[in-house]
């Protein structure tokens, strides 16, 4: 498969993901997500790859999805539809199923489907500028890509629910204190912190990450795919009502949404 949307690179063993549209912030294209998937499937059945690492290029991990695809679904009354919710989780998924150990290196912001990325890995590496936002409450949509899922598990109900429920940006610092990412880079070494760890990872058995990631998949995330049915359906209905609709416009026309309290 031919990558337009992400860069592939390998070098001792470690395998580097880059989501490449940085002129966006690395905002997902429709092929981000297969793209993303298909990799996630090839690098993981490579000998001469131990590690994967997943990150964005430029200032950004990602800022999530395309709101002006938003802006076109609004406009023309013909909102999200459960099916494609639910094939896109292919990404989130295929990260899971990756017998590799997959880091996400977070540089900027990891927001919405970017946010989803980053919770599907293994590992989570930020520095204190970093953030991770659950932002799809703020376009008046409960999640996709497996987000509420993968979070749910990582803090557990209450702290998940805050997170998602209030849409508010965590950095760095409060990412690793609450359990949402893994390490704390210190300012300016969030490469060389990533990739330190990577080469200990890449140096260790790829038959022992395999089976350990199998395991963990079984008992931790063994329903993901009855999730995604379930999440595609609940994305579709929200995308068709009256709070999607002001929230899109009201990112589009950089205002605060006011949605109708009944």
């Amino acid at each position: 498969m031919d990558y337009q949307y992400i860069l592939i690179d390998v070098k001792d063993r470690i395998a580097t993901v880059t989501i490449n549209r940085p002129e966006y912030s690395n905002a997902f294209a429709r092929e981000s997500y297969y793209e993303i998937a298909d990799a996630m499937n090839t690098l993981g059945a490579r000998d001469d790859v131990g590690v994967i690492v997943i990150t964005g290029a430029g200032k950004h991990f990602s800022a999530g999805g395309d709101i002006k695809r938003f802006k076109m679904l609004v406009d023309t009354k013909t909102y999200l539809k459960a099916e494609d919710i639910e094939a896109v989780s292919a990404m989130p998924i295929s990260i899971r199923n990756c017998p590799k150990p997959v880091i996400a290196m977070i540089n900027g912001v990891a927001t919405g489907a970017g946010l989803s990325c980053a919770l599907a890995c293994d590992f989570r590496i930020v520095e204190p500028s970093s953030k991770m936002i659950m932002a799809f409450v703020n376009m008046g949509l409960c999640g996709d890509n497996e987000s509420i899922y993968t979070l749910t598990r990582l803090l557990g109900p209450d702290k998940a629910e805050l997170m998602m429920m209030t849409g508010d940006a965590y950095k760095g610092e409060q990412c690793v204190k609450i359990g949402l990412a893994t390490v704390l880079a210190e300012d300016g070494k969030l490469a060389e912190t990533t990739y330190a760890l990577a080469a200990k990872l890449a140096a260790k058995s790829s038959t022992a990450h395999a089976s350990q990631k199998r395991l963990i998949r079984k008992y931790f995330y063994g329903d993901m795919e009855k999730f995604a049915k379930d999440e595609g359906m609940e994305i579709a209905a929200n995308s068709r009502q009256p709070d999607f609709t002001e929230a899109v416009n009201a990112f589009i026309e950089k205002r605060m949404p006011v949605y109708n309290q009944k």
